[in-house]
């Protein structure tokens, strides 16, 4: 499909641009693409959510290195379509999650998140030097195929994901579908599957965690329990969200033994939970959640961390029959995933709305303080 709109390159945008070793959040600067790739669809930023991740490539703690644009949670409206683009085209609404390829040997199974090139399309930046500051200088794009927080971001095809919204403020709103949301829910609907009165605990009281937590409710669980450290955060979750919710404060636990041993009280001959979803990436809470399991248990580890490592003592966890599994993205191929999110949260069965707070797209320093101190979940930046 040719470029749709009368749009021309180089074009001319503002970006939040991470640079090296700076002491504070990105601000918006202004940036050049120089050309519209075959693949790639120039799309009108209409809102982008702040994830965790984000902040570790601002920070420098994460694969793609700054100088680079970040955001992996968008949404907007096409403005124009590369060559070889034939999935979207001019004023479609698209919410923009992780790339793929499409064609690899776990793409064509639908296990898109696991792609071949998935590193490569997501983490190694636009090295063609098609992005460029304002002084000249190359700063990477392509962050998840999309480095959304710009006002208009130049983004893989595969990224872009067709919604049907009702107006402006929907479209902005379900930006925070692309990534975090979609993997703790993910994480219940494809890949613990439970069965009904099953007993699930999810470790972090984050966007992924409440996610899951919204997910496991479609799923009639017999307990089900939310666990965080944070008093703060715990303390801001919307009371709606924790209705039949178990919800335990682990401030003041020392050790993943004492967590384990809540957790098993909580549940009926303190035998522990089927499923245990760690969300955060934190070595004690991974051996929190394997040791609260019950016999043929099921661990989810959905965090992320550069350090985190499975310390777990074999013994135990070869007589108890315990399930290890990790996940990328809650397994979602996410032209499947959120189209079935919009949905639900449609039909009033999916609040999602309750974990996102509204800031001005040029607030991404408050945004982000706010998310630090654990007052908010998940920040939207809204253009």
């Amino acid at each position: 499909m040719a470029t749709s709109n009368p749009i021309t390159f180089p074009f001319a945008t503002e970006a939040y641009i991470a640079r090296p070793n700076a002491p504070s959040p990105p601000v918006l600067e202004p940036i050049t693409y120089s050309a519209l790739q075959p693949t790639e669809v120039l799309v009108s930023i209409a809102a982008v959510s702040i994830c965790h991740t984000d902040l570790r490539a601002i920070s420098g703690d994460f694969h793609l290195k700054p100088p680079m644009i970040p955001g992996h949670e968008g949404s907007g409206t096409v403005l124009a379509t590369g060559s070889q683009v034939t999935y979207v085209e001019a004023g479609d609404s698209v919410v923009l999650a992780y790339a793929s390829c499409g064609r690899c040997r776990r793409c064509v199974l639908g296990k898109n998140a696991f792609c071949d090139g998935l590193v490569g399309m997501n983490f190694a930046g636009s090295g063609d030097g098609v992005v460029r500051d304002g002084d000249g200088g190359h700063v990477k794009g392509g962050f998840f195929g999309q480095s959304s927080m710009s006002r208009v971001a130049l983004v893989h095809e595969s990224s872009c994901v067709k919604v049907d919204v009702e107006d402006k403020r929907e479209l902005e709103l379900c930006a925070s579908l692309g990534c975090g949301i979609q993997t703790g829910a993910g994480s219940i609907l494809n890949i613990a599957k439970p069965t009904p009165s099953s007993k699930i605990v999810i470790f972090g009281a984050g966007a992924v965690g409440l996610s899951a937590l919204l997910a496991a409710k479609l799923t009639s669980p017999s307990h089900l329990i939310l666990i965080d450290k944070s008093p703060t955060k715990l303390s801001n979750i919307h009371p709606s969200l924790l209705t039949n919710v178990h919800v335990l404060d682990t401030s003041t636990h020392k050790t993943p033994t004492e967590t384990a041993l809540a957790i098993k009280a909580l549940t009926p001959g303190n035998m522990g939970v089927d499923y245990a979803l760690e969300c955060i990436g934190n070595e004690s809470c991974i051996l929190a959640a394997h040791a609260c399991l019950d016999t043929l248990g099921t661990l989810i580890t959905v965090g992320s961390s550069a350090t985190a490592k499975l310390n777990i003592g074999i013994g135990t966890h070869l007589i108890r029959g315990i399930t290890i599994r990790g996940t990328h993205q809650g397994d979602s191929v996410s032209r499947v995933m959120v189209p079935e999110l919009v949905g639900l949260w449609k039909r009033g069965v999916f609040p999602f709305e309750l974990v996102v707070e509204r800031f001005g797209f040029g607030e991404l320093g408050r945004a982000v303080g706010e998310m630090r101190s654990g007052r908010v979940v998940k920040p939207l930046l809204v253009a």
